[in-house]
C-alpha cells in the first residue's frame, strides 16, 4: 500500500496477493492476517498467509471457470468437515477467517489425490460458499448489536406514569447484556456455531423491556440464517 501511494512499482508477489484478496473479498471470505501476527511483525507468517490466500483464490477461480462445483458437498463448520456420500474432506478454520484443507478420505475406494482432485476442489468451493454465508450471518448480527449499542435508550411502556430512573437504568443494563450476547453470537456465526433460536430469544428479551430492533435489521438476520439452512426465525 505504501509503494502504491508513493507511486513506486509494485512487485509481482504483491500484485498477486492484492488480486487474490479482492477475489476472496468478492466471495465474502476473510483474507487478512490475524492481528497477533501483524502486531508481532511476523513477516514469515504474514508471507505464508499471503501465499495461502493466493492459492485458495486460484483454486476457487479454477472451479468457477469450469462452471462451478459439479459435485455438491455438505459442509459442517463446527465439525470442520465436508462430506459427499463416502467421501470426506477435513479443514481448519484460520484466525484470519479463512480456511485450509487438512485431510481427504473415502470409504468406497483408496484415495487418489491426482484423480480425485476435481472432487477436492469442489469441496473447497462448497466450504468457501458456506463460510461466506455464515460471514453474512455474522455481519447481520453485528449490525444488530451496533444498532442496540448506538440507539437512544427509549423504552415502550403502558399507562401515563413516567418510568423511574431506577427502572430505566435496569432496562438499559438489560440492553447492554443483550448487546454483549449478540456480539458473541456474531463471533460464533463465523464458525457456524450460531442458531436462529438464540437470536429469537434475545429479541424476546428486548420486547419484554419495551425495546425493539429496526425491522430491516431483523429481516437481514432472518435472510442470512435462511441462507445457512436455518428457517426457525419468524
Amino acid at each position: 500500500m505504501r509503494r502504491w501511494l508513493e507511486g513506486e512499482e509494485i512487485p509481482g508477489p504483491a500484485q498477486a496477493a492484492i488480486r487474490a484478496w479482492l477475489a476472496l473479498e468478492r466471495r465474502n471470505l476473510a483474507w487478512k492476517p490475524d492481528s497477533v501476527t501483524v502486531f508481532d511483525n511476523d513477516q514469515d507468517q504474514i508471507a505464508r498467509i499471503r501465499d495461502h490466500s493466493v492459492r485458495v483464490a486460484a483454486l476457487l477461480e479454477k472451479v468457477e471457470r469450469r462452471g462451478g462445483p459439479k459435485t455438491f458437498w455438505t459442509v459442517n463448520l463446527p465439525q470442520r468437515e465436508a462430506t459427499m456420500g463416502t467421501l470426506e474432506v477435513g479443514f481448519y478454520l484460520l484466525e484470519s477467517g479463512g480456511f485450509s484443507l487438512s485431510t481427504y478420505s473415502r470409504r468406497d475406494a483408496p484415495p487418489d489425490l491426482e484423480g480425485d482432485m476435481p472432487l477436492i476442489e469442489d469441496a473447497a468451493a462448497c466450504i468457501a460458499s458456506a463460510l461466506g454465508r455464515w460471514k453474512e450471518c455474522s455481519d447481520a448480527l453485528r449490525a444488530v448489536a451496533k444498532y442496540l449499542r448506538d440507539a437512544p435508550r427509549m423504552f415502550a411502556s403502558n399507562g401515563p406514569k413516567l418510568m423511574s430512573p431506577q427502572e430505566r437504568a435496569r432496562r438499559s443494563a438489560k440492553v447492554d447484556s443483550v448487546v454483549d450476547r449478540m456480539a458473541e453470537l456474531s463471533d460464533r456465526a463465523l464458525t457456524g456455531d450460531a442458531n436462529a433460536s438464540t437470536f429469537e430469544s434475545l429479541n424476546r428479551e428486548l420486547h419484554e423491556i419495551g425495546m425493539f430492533i429496526d425491522n430491516q435489521l431483523v429481516s437481514d438476520v432472518a435472510r442470512a440464517f435462511y441462507k445457512t439452512g436455518q428457517t426457525a426465525l419468524n
